[in-house]
């Protein structure tokens, strides 16, 4: 007997561990796990998609530029049969930035390897939209092709929900499905963990204080290491809301210190340090698979001594 929670991956009952809940029950910390990116690449690619999505042949050429510039590809569920598709890419600035900078390019289904090789000598589009990432890759795990494919099947129902010149997509892997529902909010490049339809909607709308939804913080893919991703989310706690208009960059220093270094929107140039440390090492749910059973162990990041300087 199955029940169904996401047509790409329905969960048997009795199946054992779902690595998401385990993850919950676990308190675990997501921050840190957002992967650093000089970028995304986003392509509509049709289903079914391999268990990672860079083993589809057809995409050989677009992997290996992804690659050699340092970005993430991310495949994205066609939005609507017969219409263009949409290649967008995501750039953050080389000296930090307050958010990525997209290109997008919308074309015919033959022509998607084309334009993904081609865009990033495209100027960037200045507009408002913003794009909503959810996770609902089932064939990588069960956890974000159920809980993923009902919050993305709700947002999609109603995508103005998030507020004006919101896109929501369904996506594929985008890390820690033990965080499922996941969610990545482009152009500002947060990645969220245990998301829900009115967690987003904060999220997207900077909507009310920000205190309680840092624990759900995976940190900005534009950061430089997972270090500097916790010593952002630290930061953030102090500033609020603010700080993704925030020109930023930060740098590991070496013995555990790590900079953040902020222009606020006046110009002035603010520096916060800290010591960002490992406060145990946890071990990493996988669907299916008893605790004792996993070796695979997930570290914790633990942010001591912030001062501003």
């Amino acid at each position: 007997m199955t029940t169904s929670i996401g047509p790409e991956n329905p969960v048997p009952s009795g199946s054992g561990l779902l690595c998401s809940s385990r993850a919950r029950d676990q308190h675990l910390d997501p921050i840190g796990t957002a992967g650093c990116y000089r970028g995304y690449l986003l392509v509509e690619w049709p289903l079914p998609w391999p268990r990672d999505l860079s083993e589809d042949p057809a995409l050989a050429p677009v992997v290996a530029l992804v690659r050699s510039a340092g970005m993430r590809l991310q495949g994205l569920v066609p939005a609507l049969a017969g219409e263009p598709s949409r290649v967008i890419a995501y750039r953050w600035p080389a000296n930090g930035g307050a958010r990525f900078e997209r290109t997008e390019m919308a074309v015919g289904r033959g022509e998607v390897i084309a334009a993904a090789l081609a865009i990033l000598d495209e100027p960037p589009n200045v507009d408002e939209t913003t794009d909503v990432l959810v996770c609902t890759h089932g064939t990588r795990d069960r956890c974000c092709g159920s809980f993923g494919t009902v919050l993305a099947k709700e947002l999609l129902a109603d995508p103005r929900q998030l507020g004006k010149d919101v896109r929501v997509w369904r996506t594929s892997h985008t890390g820690g499905h033990r965080f499922a529902a996941t969610a990545v909010v482009l152009p500002q490049g947060s990645a969220w963990a245990f998301c829900d339809k009115e967690t987003l909607a904060r999220i997207v709308q900077r909507s009310g204080p920000i205190d309680d939804l840092l624990p759900r913080y995976r940190g900005c893919g534009g950061m430089a290491s997972p270090a500097v991703q916790a010593l952002e989310r630290a930061v953030l706690r102090e500033v609020g809301w603010l700080l993704f208009d925030m020109t930023r960059h930060g740098a590991d220093l070496g013995g555990g210190r790590t900079e953040l270094v902020v222009e606020d929107p006046s110009g002035e140039r603010l520096v916060w340090e800290a010591v960002v440390s490992v406060g145990r090492e946890v071990p990493a749910p996988s669907c299916g698979l008893a605790m004792e059973l996993v070796t695979k162990t997930e570290p914790q990041l633990v942010v001591e001594c912030l001062r501003r300087r």
